[in-house]
């Protein structure tokens, strides 16, 4: 689809474009400059009501966290029928490019993060998902869907998860923006408190136990972050416990969505992070007595799930 049209409403029709990394989505970006000036172009389909809803999701919690003071990326201009919006470019200091090559900048970052993933607890907006212990549990039966004759080993790992986290994940329903890791959070170090965090990925969006974008950022299967800090920040946030529910629930899910995404999506390069999925999976369950052998067969089930 060409572009030309939207950009020219928009001011922007003799911008020059390069692409952005993709995500696992089917959304394209395109970083376009204009003179001294940058923007980004997201591209979203929108052919079916699941793409569309996903757009106003989008633009819906973008303009919540904007309205309480968050660095989510201003709007230019938009066209939902097409699922354009030009948008506020916030670099590419990403927390990722900071645990690489400044660590003490990275753990100034994360704190910061971990900041403002308590505020948001406060600041709920209406009309989003809130799914109890036991859909969040199923949220993870999709992994099971590539392990052969695993029925009866998905009712006992669903009715565990459900009882874990109905124990050590309860209390209100807040504020979770779900794919809070490394990659999505970019260092704004130019603004102030929790402002210096720029937000780039919230659509799917949802209400879900207080701890879990914490759970997100600290237990990436794309980046360690170092086990000092991790154990500080969890510390002073959640509760090991806690936190140790909430990543088995999410890595549990994970470890099926990169299994897809690397064999049937034909994106091989998710299998990278296999393994490192893996080993937050087995050291989450062994924190939950019940949830320990049966996610161990599990493991074992699914260990030629590696790397290509």
């Amino acid at each position: 689809m060409s572009h030309a049209p939207f950009l020219a409403s928009a001011g922007w029709a003799d911008a020059t474009s390069v692409p952005l990394a993709g995500d696992a989505s089917t959304r394209r970006y395109l970083r376009l400059t204009l003179a001294e000036k940058t923007a980004i172009l997201m591209d979203a389909p929108t052919a079916t009501e699941a793409e569309r809803a996903s757009y106003v999701a989008f633009r819906t919690i973008r303009a919540h966290l904007r309205s309480i003071g968050l660095s989510a990326p201003q709007e230019f201009h938009a066209d939902p029928a097409k699922g354009l919006i030009l948008m506020e470019d916030l670099g590419d200091l990403s927390l990722s490019r900071l645990l690489e090559n400044t660590p003490d900048a990275a753990r100034a970052a994360y704190e910061a993060t971990a900041i403002l993933i308590d505020r948001l607890s406060s600041e709920t907006p209406a009309n989003l998902a809130a799914p109890d212990a036991e859909a969040m549990a199923q949220m993870t039966a999709l992994t099971f869907d590539f392990v052969e004759n695993s029925d009866s080993l998905r009712e006992t790992i669903l009715a565990g998860l459900t009882d874990a986290l109905k124990t050590h994940a309860a209390g209100a329903r807040t504020l979770s923006l779900r794919d809070v890791h490394a990659d999505n959070l970019m260092w704004l170090p130019g603004r102030t408190g929790d402002a210096r965090v720029g937000l780039l990925d919230f659509q799917d969006a949802m209400l879900l136990p207080q701890g879990y974008d914490l759970a997100s950022l600290l237990d990436d299967p794309r980046r360690v972050v170092p086990e000092a800090w991790r154990a500080e920040l969890i510390a002073t946030h959640s509760t090991p416990t806690r936190i140790a529910t909430l990543s088995l629930q999410r890595n549990l899910r994970i470890l099926g969505i990169f299994r897809r995404l690397s064999t049937v999506y034909g994106k091989p390069s998710y299998a990278t992070y296999l393994p490192r999925t893996r080993t937050l999976v087995a050291r989450a369950a062994d924190t939950l007595p019940t949830l320990r052998k049966p996610v161990a067969e599990l493991l074992d089930r699914t260990a030629h799930w590696t790397a290509p």
